[in-house]
């Protein structure tokens, strides 16, 4: 696939159905290594059946401490050990989780649920990075991207994030993840070339699909699509004035 792309691993909100999962993306970069922002389900397999090798992975940015953006964790963890051992490879590097404070502090029990590193004495190292919650915040930069942040209005501490292509022509990629309204993703987006922007509807820290689509219009963003939805792209359209669509799984996005 070409780089830069994101492939949406799951789109569904908080209870998917039955054939779907929940909202999880790969944002695929130079020689196919890739970002992971969320990770839910069987990230493995997704990674798999998307094309992409899991230890192809430049780090895994956690936007909020919400079961289903943080559910598959230990299984990625565990894949990856398993992988290194198959193939008889290494990770490039430690794998980086970039969260804010408030999120680190909840991932790292989790990961200390299960003990990994106490009998995976050859697991992959796992290193963390706090984020700040400020619009613009630095987060790393990797496979490509030189990768950014903002804090949105969610019901817990919740982060949108943005990845700008460092080769030509110079694109960017923002996803909003769980949100109500939020002047700092329209600070965040501003002017990028394809926005994610959920659509869950109104209340409890989430977004309409019209409100999404004037976020869009006001950023001044290329291409808008809708992801953690349950609603149509129509009412989204008519207020960023453009087409919108809803995200589908384990398609390639260019930008």
């Amino acid at each position: 696939m070409d780089a830069p792309c994101v492939v949406p691993l799951g789109v569904a909100a908080a209870l998917p159905a039955a054939d779907e999962a929940n909202s999880y993306l790969a944002v695929v970069g130079e020689a196919g290594r890739f970002w992971l922002v969320d990770c839910a389900d069987g990230p493995i397999q997704r990674l798999q059946r998307a094309g992409l090798d899991p230890l192809r992975i430049a780090g895994l940015f956690i936007t909020h401490f919400h079961p289903d953006h943080v559910y598959g964790l230990p299984a990625l963890l565990l894949g990856l050990f398993l992988l290194e051992r198959t193939r008889d490879a290494r990770l490039a590097e430690p794998l980086t989780i970039y969260a804010r404070p408030e999120v680190i502090a909840r991932v790292e029990p989790l990961v200390g649920l299960f003990e990994p590193w106490r009998w995976w004495e050859e697991g992959p190292p796992i290193r963390y990075r706090m984020v700040e919650p400020l619009v613009g915040a630095p987060v790393g930069e990797g496979a490509g991207f030189r990768v950014t942040a903002a804090p949105t209005h969610h019901s817990v501490p919740s982060m949108a994030v943005r990845f700008d292509w460092q080769g030509l022509p110079q694109r960017s990629f923002v996803y909003s993840s769980d949100t109500a309204p939020a002047e700092e993703v329209v600070a965040l987006a501003k002017g990028a070339s394809l926005l994610f922007h959920e659509a869950t509807g109104e209340g409890h820290g989430h977004t309409t699909a019209a409100q999404a689509g004037e976020i869009a219009r006001r950023a001044g963003v290329e291409r808008l699509y809708l992801i953690h939805a349950e609603t149509a792209a129509e009412a989204a359209s008519r207020t960023f004035g453009r087409p919108v669509e809803l995200a589908r799984p384990l398609v390639c996005y260019p930008w």
